[in-house]
């Protein structure tokens, strides 16, 4: 018994003998995890490295989403990280609004302008007209010198912040990129070193790890040319990347697995995209080096061939020879058709819409060859170029009934109306002319060994070309500032349209900042382009609870005679204004609306308050106080500014407008929506004999179409029904809506009891 009680001791001993080194393996294995969290957590709250999310709450615009300025430090170690854009979007996203995020490198972010000019941002503003009653929002997520591992890297976080369609633009950088296969900035050689790499960059402990490598490796480097090297040059690794090599076909595979993991997670989400193919300058680019390898010929030889055959007329074996040179250039800064080839299988495989820009580029360049009439040096568009790449992707957007299934052709407007009115001055010019230049004065431009001394040689000619060099040689120069100081000179000298394109231009970089909307309506305003001022006014964002919103509505309207709108929109302004925004300011134009209109009994009350502020007001106002001009609008005026009224919900001052167009002159657009008006009102009979007035006008509005056959049921007016039942039906409209109005029309004639 004694045994058999001690050998269960033994047993139970041994038990916890075993839970005992369990327990130890566990705590051991435990230790270095929470030294490691607690080291972290450490760096994180004394501020060490950086936040590396993809977006960051705004702090300028509360309720917004912007692009982290640092994200691009999760790609670029070795080098300076090139700057993302500064896009916002709403955190919380409304029904109405449909999200756009755009993927690319340099070309997509605008280089060598400001992102202002570049395809997303044009893009933005072409759909936004198309689709007023919509938020449109388009999130250009390009960077320089990154490539498809960054569109996989910040997926997640775009999925995450419920995107309605993706656009790519890119490919160009898979050899030098960062994380590219030839690139300084390689990040390891296996595709899954990367990914680890881009998930461990996250971390404190990694950063400061990374940090004190990159030092150590720092203190025994020389070199004293990079300094003046451009980033192009400095980011380069393997210069020469022969056609067929090995490098070669891992930067094609590369791409290719990258783009099917997007496209493959996307569409797992249901999420379309959009993939464009690439273009680059063949005509007047040779070949950056050619190859000294037998199997292949010299790739400038091929290129002077081409160029031969061209000026002999042969232009279609000159195109063929010229892409052949481009891809047997071994400097890879081109991408090759190769690139181009995946982007047309992965459209066709995954059924993709594919935005055609080789041949919209080839299609409006000299002889169908790609050169500098639309592209600056190897690749990047010129302005022209960029308005011709937003209409690759508004066209291809239109022609797959993307955003919606019905894109009302009255309101598209022609991509020159956006091309002669674009904030686009001669300091972005200038601007990216120097950047221009001094790429060219580099490698591969370049020998290798000539030292870039461009910048620092340039003698600028003029005070905007000082700005502009300025600029471009400073680390701490903001792009804004520079146009608000030019503008001020302009305005000094008198120049005030000169002064508002400074303006218009921060506009077009940045549509979400109201304040520049308002600084650039009052050099429109010195130039008495009151309806101007009232439509740019209407334009802004983010003012529907801002006093100084409606003040300006207001002044404006009082300044074109539309004196009660003029006072609906102050007396808004005077009810929410603030003690320390001087209500003084309301208060005198106020005054002013209700003396013209004579309304004496305002007039008094408002004088009574603004003696609060002012006692000696009365005389003041006797002796000083002019009779607001008032400037009679042309046709194209009124109903320009009546369009703006209806796109911010003002029905009021819209019909004000409409009605007065009329009196010019009687138009179907103003019926059309004089008609609409009294529809939103449920006054049904004023509405129909405004859009039946608008159908005599013009028989082809589908949208009057629509509430005409609306109307004519409502009125019991089957036989015009009829007739614009039948015409719709010929439209290029959605059969789903046909068979809905059908519906309506059937149930009309079972009401009505007929057969």
């Amino acid at each position: 018994m004694k045994r058999k009680h001690k050998a269960n001791n033994v047993a139970t001993n041994k038990v916890l003998d075993g839970k005992k080194k369990i327990l130890f393996n566990i705590i051991l294995l435990l230790i270095p995890i929470i030294l490691f969290l607690l080291f972290e957590f450490g760096l994180r709250i004394f501020k060490y490295g950086n936040d590396l999310s993809l977006f960051l709450k705004s702090e300028n615009y509360p309720g917004y989403y912007e692009m982290n300025p640092n994200v691009n430090y999760r790609y670029f170690t070795k080098l300076e990280r090139t700057s993302s854009t500064k896009d916002v979007f709403l955190i919380e996203k409304p029904d109405t609004c449909f999200r756009i995020f755009v993927f690319g490198e340099s070309t997509t972010r605008g280089y060598p302008y400001q992102a202002g000019t570049s395809f997303p941002t044009i893009l933005y503003y072409r759909l936004q007209d198309v689709f007023p009653d919509k938020r449109i929002e388009v999130v250009n997520l390009a960077a320089s010198a990154i490539n498809s591992y960054s569109y996989v890297d910040m997926l997640d976080e775009v999925l995450k912040n419920e995107p309605d369609l993706i656009l790519v633009y890119g490919g160009h950088n898979e050899y030098y990129g960062a994380l590219g296969v030839g690139s300084v900035e390689n990040g390891g050689n296996a595709r899954w070193l990367k990914k680890l790499r881009l998930k461990l960059c996250r971390l404190r402990t990694f950063q400061l790890v990374q940090n004190l490598i990159i030092k150590s490796s720092t203190i025994f480097a020389n070199d004293n040319n990079r300094d003046s090297a451009t980033l192009m040059e400095r980011i380069v690794k393997d210069k020469d990347i022969l056609i067929n090599s090995k490098k070669y076909n891992e930067g094609i595979e590369q791409y290719r697995v990258n783009m099917t993991e997007l496209v493959k997670r996307a569409q797992k989400r249901n999420i379309p995209v959009v993939i464009s193919d690439l273009v680059n300058n063949l005509k007047d680019q040779p070949p950056f080096k050619s190859s000294s390898d037998a199997k292949y010929p010299a790739a400038i030889d091929v290129f002077n061939e081409a160029k031969s055959l061209e000026e002999q007329g042969k232009v279609n074996e000159a195109k063929e020879l010229y892409y052949k040179a481009k891809d047997l250039d071994v400097v890879r800064f081109r991408s090759p058709e190769a690139i181009n080839e995946v982007i047309y299988k992965l459209c066709q495989q995954y059924q993709l819409p594919l935005v055609p820009m080789k041949r919209y580029f080839e299609k409006e360049s000299p002889n169908q060859l790609i050169g500098n009439s639309l592209i600056l040096e190897h690749l990047h568009p010129n302005v022209d170029g960029y308005f011709l790449m937003t209409d690759a992707f508004f066209n291809t957007l239109k022609e797959n009934k993307l955003i919606s299934r019905n894109w009302d052709s009255s309101k598209i407007k022609p991509s020159t109306y956006y091309r002669n009115n674009w904030g686009f001055t001669e300091l972005d010019s200038l601007i990216g002319d120097l950047h221009i230049q001094s790429l060219k004065a580099g490698w591969p431009y370049k020998p290798e060994n000539e030292i870039n001394r461009f910048l620092a040689t340039y003698q600028y000619k003029g005070f905007i070309d000082s700005i502009a060099y300025s600029y471009v040689t400073s680390e701490t120069k903001h792009i804004e500032d520079e146009h608000i100081k030019l503008a001020q000179y302009y305005s000094r000298n008198g120049m005030n349209d000169k002064a508002f394109n400074e303006y218009f231009s921060l506009i077009k970089l940045h549509p979400y900042i109201g304040d520049l909307y308002y600084d650039a309506s009052r050099y429109l305003i010195a130039q008495q382009k009151f309806p101007e001022a009232l439509s740019l006014i209407y334009s802004a964002p983010l003012m529907d609870k801002n006093y100084f919103y409606y003040y300006m509505v207001g002044t404006l309207k009082l300044k074109i005679g539309e004196i009660n709108n003029a006072i609906r929109n102050l007396e808004h302004a005077y009810k929410i204004i603030t003690p320390d925004a001087k209500p003084l300011k309301v208060l005198m134009p106020l005054y002013l609306a209700y003396r013209e209109n004579g309304d004496r009994e305002n007039e008094n009350r408002i004088a009574g308050i603004i003696k609060k502020y002012n006692p000696d007001f009365r005389k003041e106002s006797e002796e000083n106080i002019q009779k607001p001009e008032v400037k009679n609008l042309s046709l194209d005026e009124t109903l320009n500014l009546a369009e703006s009224f209806l796109n911010k919900k003002d029905l009021n001052g819209a019909m004000e407008l409409l009605l007065s167009a009329n009196k010019i002159k009687e138009t179907a657009k103003a019926d059309k929506w004089i008609g609409m008006i009294y529809l939103l009102k449920k006054e049904n009979k004023l509405a129909y004999s405004y859009c039946m007035r608008s159908y005599q006008l013009d028989s082809n509005d589908y949208e009057n179409l629509n509430n005409l056959f609306i109307l004519c049921l409502l009125n019991n007016d089957l036989n015009t029904a009829t007739k614009v039942l039948d015409q719709l039906r010929v439209m290029n409209i959605d059969p789903n809506k046909i068979q809905r109005l059908e519906n309506l029309y059937n149930k009309k004639k079972k009401e009505l009891g007929v057969s």
